[in-house]
């Protein structure tokens, strides 16, 4: 059993993916210490509060080590509010996991450029690139799913085609219903627009025009809940109220919500995502348990028609073909609580990071 001390402190949703990691330590039987503002997590104080100031703010590693009892094996930087700014100690073995930099903007970007620790690990593939010059090594560790948000019992019926949940990118959403979950929309009016914004991280860019735009034409020909953001228990019952979960990536990266969709054991339909043969695929079975469409085209364009009307017939077959799709997802489903749990990337982080 390892010690570990690890500082984190965010709001929604990065305290909530920092908190899944967190307690996937706990589940490895590792004491954990956590240090971070006094309002990390839902006003959950850490067991090291440190001095709420501007983001992001720098402290020495000999600043915060004074304020630990005892010796600790490894310092683990989730997504602070702060960073370790001077030398590390050479004793003192650390790391830095960047679990989502879509967030983060520059701020992420001078956090891991200029901390000082032995690995930092990538949440996002396609970012390694940008990490290029750092004294040390960057790797690849996708981000994975929190088995506490989902009940591995038999499923209920779904009660309707698709559910969605987390951030649609629709401009001015109006949550009309509402059940034992939360609020949610089925229908958009007249509204047809969407969050513009872009956000940048180093070179590339995104916006959430394409997911919108696809959740507000499917919503025209299906039944589809787009629930309020979740970031608890009730995430993963909002997911398995939908016969299908949709996504579409931001930058072609592999999210969280593929594998909180196949978590709860629900169809995934979704882009053609690079490395999903690696994560997904198995040697008895040629075919994804997951549906793929093209994502190539920009909204607007008669070649998004076509993407759509791949979308939708896609969502169709397998609506009509209840079988096919639950023998799909429930493949996706054992494959993702083997593989894909929070524990098991905590796992191959502390096979790196404890043994430098």
């Amino acid at each position: 059993m390892s010690r570990i001390l690890v500082c984190s402190g965010m709001g929604e949703p990065e305290v909530s993916t920092n908190k899944s990691f967190i307690a996937a330590l706990g589940f490895l039987g590792h004491e954990i210490i956590t240090c971070g503002p006094p309002y990390w997590g839902r006003g959950e104080n850490c067991d090291i509060p440190v001095p709420d100031k501007p983001f992001p703010e720098t402290y020495k590693y000999e600043n915060i080590l004074s304020l630990v009892s005892g010796k600790v094996d490894l310092i683990l930087q989730l997504e602070p509010h702060f960073y370790l700014c001077d030398k590390k100690p050479p004793e003192i073995k650390s790391a830095y996991y960047l679990t989502d930099p879509h967030r983060g903007g520059h701020a992420y970007y001078r956090l891991a450029k200029e901390g000082s620790f032995d690995a930092l690990f990538i949440g996002q593939k396609h970012f390694l690139s940008l990490f290029d010059d750092l004294p040390c090594r960057a790797y690849y560790l996708p981000v994975a799913f929190d088995p506490r948000r989902f009940d591995h019992a038999p499923l209920s019926d779904p009660v309707c085609d698709i559910a969605f949940c987390g951030q649609s990118g629709i401009g001015g959403l109006t949550y009309d219903f509402q059940d034992e979950l939360g609020r949610y929309a089925t229908s958009i009016r007249s509204l047809r627009t969407w969050d513009s914004g872009r956000y940048e991280f180093g070179a590339p860019t995104f916006d959430y025009s394409e997911r919108a735009e696809i959740l507000l034409r499917l919503m025209q020909d299906f039944h589809v809940r787009i629930y309020e953001p979740l970031y608890d228990e009730r995430y993963g019952k909002a997911t398995q109220k939908g016969a299908i979960g949709f996504q579409r990536s931001l930058l072609n990266d592999i999210s969280i919500r593929c594998y909180e969709i196949m978590a709860a054991g629900r169809m995934l339909v979704t882009d053609c995502i690079p490395d999903l043969d690696e994560w997904f695929g198995d040697e008895v079975n040629d075919e994804l348990p997951c549906a793929l469409y093209d994502s190539y085209y920009k909204v607007f364009t008669a070649n998004f028609d076509l993407e759509m009307a791949q979308i939708s017939k896609l969502v169709r077959y397998y609506l009509n073909h209840h079988t096919e799709r639950e023998l799909l997802a429930a493949r996706a489903r054992a494959m993702v609580w083997e593989k894909h749990r929070w524990q098991d990337r905590a796992n191959a982080l502390l096979s790196v990071a404890l043994n430098f």
